[in-house]
């Protein structure tokens, strides 16, 4: 479940970080999220 819950926010914080790129590649929005 973590590996889709990853995926799932993957492509909605590229759609919202469409302006900010680097925290699309940076996983420190994400860690806290997927953890």
């Amino acid at each position: 479940g973590r590996g889709g819950l990853v995926a799932r926010f993957r492509p909605r914080d590229r759609r919202f970080a469409g302006s900010k790129p680097d925290s699309t590649e940076d996983p420190p929005c994400m860690g806290p999220v997927a953890r």
